[in-house]
């Protein structure tokens, strides 16, 4: 029996895994909540039966490969059932397996706790130095922009930045937005349309969202993924740091390879979407 406490932080891990990958596995939706909530001991049947029955009265769905992918799967195949919101898949089948084909390979990106749970809200962005030059922009190219008009035209880019989580390429996305906020009534000259690129190109990265890509964060004063690896192997302590990206695991994997071809194996496999 699952406490109403703890019904309450599942969900904000189902919102925040939404926000974060687009779509997951429900069992990879459970290894990550039960890795960061070990003391909790709450049953992964327990996890499965609390998320199908509760998405009828929220705003995520649960939903098995077949119907996403609208295709009949052999009976004796295991079926993957999917956490996914319905602004993610719009166009079913065409969102889900174009998600799953450019998410084949890369590993989740899994922050600490704190910050996982921060994305529950999907207009968290973290405050930066580009997020303000952006702000900035916006007003020195349209005078007397109201507040409201300012953060319609802000939260229009965030938006569109939050698209690449889902699938959305960098350019496509970074071209998008002078477009969009033409076409919302704002002033963007076209000979400043480079720089507005280039802004929201760090902007991006600023929130993070290259990283919920798949591409795992570099931390420099650290021993080489390969080194650690190699000298250690998979040892809980480097479990968590490939979850938390300071090991980026895709990135060494064809290089342990020859060495050690089970470990290889096994990395390419770990929190694999």
């Amino acid at each position: 029996m699952i406490s109403k406490e703890n019904k309450l932080l599942i969900r904000r891990y189902l919102y925040s895994m939404i926000n974060m990958y687009g779509i997951i596995p429900l069992r990879h939706a459970y290894h990550i909540f039960s890795h960061q909530n070990p003391l909790l001991n709450i049953e992964e049947d327990d996890f499965w039966e609390f998320t199908m029955l509760d998405q009828s009265g929220q705003d995520y769905n649960v939903a098995g490969e077949g119907e996403l992918a609208q295709v009949d799967l052999d009976e004796d195949d295991d079926e993957e059932f999917y956490l996914y919101g319905d602004w993610v898949l719009m166009d079913l089948p065409v969102d889900f397996k174009r998600i799953k084909a450019l998410q084949k390979n890369r590993l989740y990106y899994v922050p600490v706790k704190d910050e996982f749970l921060r994305r529950e809200n999907e207009w968290y962005y973290e405050r930066t130095t580009a997020t303000e030059e952006y702000r900035q922009y916006l007003k020195d190219s349209n005078p007397g922009l109201s507040d409201d008009r300012l953060e319609e035209a802000f939260f229009e880019a965030l938006t569109q930045l939050h698209a690449v989580s889902y699938g959305k390429t960098v350019e496509e996305t970074i071209n998008s937005i002078p477009k969009a906020l033409k076409k919302m009534g704002f002033n963007v000259k076209d000979d400043d349309e480079g720089d507005l690129r280039h802004l929201l190109r760090r902007m991006l990265d600023g929130t993070r969202q290259e990283a919920l890509r798949g591409r795992m964060y570099k931390y420099h004063n650290l021993p080489s993924s390969l080194e650690l690896l190699e000298r250690e192997g998979l040892t809980d302590e480097n479990v968590e740091r490939i979850h938390t990206g300071e090991l980026d695991a895709a990135e060494v994997a064809d290089e342990i390879a020859a060495k050690a071809p089970d470990l290889a194996a096994q990395l390419m496999t770990l929190y694999q979407q």
